[in-house]
């Protein structure tokens, strides 16, 4: 397979796609399965404060917080993958977010393989949500260590690309234009040409049972082919893979960066209302944030929520409602709060929901954010604190 021959998506050859049955089960599964593993991730954390440093107990918890990270990651690969899940867009470096995976290499990819970057100086930015970018990235080197166990060279290429209709008439959704070129490639074992030509299939996978799920390389060409970008691999055994990516590139300022990480910033003794229909969920938010300074009313609904503000001497500075709740979903039990209560501030949280929450609650509404399951501590505070009157 030449670098220059497309592979057509999964869901292009059958007439019943795998695709549609993945997301019915992503749909049906992701929220339930977010609020499970965002219960084992935080009571790790908590365990891990209970106990010293470097103890095998301290071990033992940390490849418990591991194993759940990976699921959510999974999670993110099927909802991907089910053409059912959302990001944020900003203007960035693409430059910059391979840089900022040196930790992640370190730990992941092993001392037994070089790093190589050769990333353009000029650097057209890209316009879409870094968080998928990176799972693009995160899986291709993930590949790529994986094809070569006995050690080799992994390489990241960065350049600007004008590219005409000669060039992408053959990729479904890409348009002429400008755009960004990435090229990952490996000095691993390669693929034959049969191998290659499926590579981009979900589900399947030359890996021994346990070491890979399918859904690495078929979730990349997703995330490409939904940002109007082309994907092409080339492969020979014994000599290594290249997959050589083309993202549309803005002509956006870039955004400005996000501000560096710091303490989570505690709370000051205001009281937040939570509803959220999961207990053990429910159980986790509260002891975040009554260990962090808050005073916390929580119930498992929204009709028990809008008791708690028809009391007339209750004070609430903030409610953090869950989006898909059984009764009342987040939204309608927030247009009512803020209706009651003008100016409260909401916070949304959800595993999954088929619709955003919405950014407006109406004129009485006071400001609106939102939280994806599973979140941590200092996530959840942070969130608070920019919603909090300072």
């Amino acid at each position: 397979m030449s670098a220059g021959e497309p592979i057509p998506p999964a869901d292009d050859r059958d007439a019943e796609s795998p695709l549609q049955v993945i997301g019915q089960l992503a749909g049906g599964i992701a929220h339930d399965f977010n609020n499970i593993l965002g219960v084992i991730i935080n009571y790790a954390r908590f365990a891990q404060g209970s106990v010293p440093p470097g103890s095998p107990a301290a071990a033992d918890i940390e490849e418990i917080r591991r194993a759940a990270e990976r699921g959510v990651g999974l999670v993110r690969q099927l909802m991907i993958l089910a053409r059912r899940e959302s990001g944020s867009n900003i203007v960035f470096d693409l430059n910059e977010l391979i840089s900022g995976l040196d930790g992640f290499l370190r730990s992941t990819i092993g001392e037994h393989i070089i790093v190589e970057r050769k990333l353009a100086t000029d650097l057209w930015p890209l316009a879409d949500d870094p968080a998928r970018i990176e799972q693009i990235l995160i899986n291709l080197a993930v590949n790529a260590r994986d094809a070569m166990p006995g050690g080799g060279t992994l390489t990241f290429e960065t350049g600007n690309a004008e590219l005409g209709a000669a060039e992408t008439i053959a990729h479904p959704g890409a348009e002429p234009g400008r755009f960004v070129r990435l090229l990952v490639s490996d000095t691993g074992v390669g693929m034959d040409s049969e191998v290659a030509s499926r590579a981009f299939e979900p589900m399947f996978t030359t890996k021994a049972a346990g070491h890979g799920t399918g859904l690495g390389l078929a979730t990349v060409y997703t995330i490409v082919t939904q940002a109007g970008g082309l994907i092409d691999l080339s492969s020979v055994p014994g000599r290594g893979t290249s997959i050589e990516i083309h993202l549309p590139a803005s002509r956006s300022a870039r955004t400005a960066p996000q501000r560096p990480t710091r303490a989570a910033p505690a709370g000051r003794g205001e009281s937040v209302l939570i509803a959220e229909d999961d207990e053990a969920v429910r159980r986790v938010a509260e002891r975040i944030l009554e260990t962090a300074g808050y005073r916390v009313t929580s119930c498992p609904g929204g009709v028990e929520a809008l008791d708690a503000l028809d009391v007339a001497d209750s004070r609430y500075d903030l409610l953090l409602a869950d989006v898909v709740m059984p009764g009342m979903r987040g939204d309608d039990l927030a247009r009512r709060a803020v209706a009651m209560r003008p100016g409260l501030p909401v916070l949304f949280m959800s595993g999954y929901s088929d619709d955003a929450p919405p950014s407006d609650l109406g004129p009485t509404s006071g400001r609106v954010a939102f939280i994806d399951k599973p979140f941590d501590a200092g996530a959840l505070l942070e969130r608070l604190r920019d919603l909090l009157p300072a």
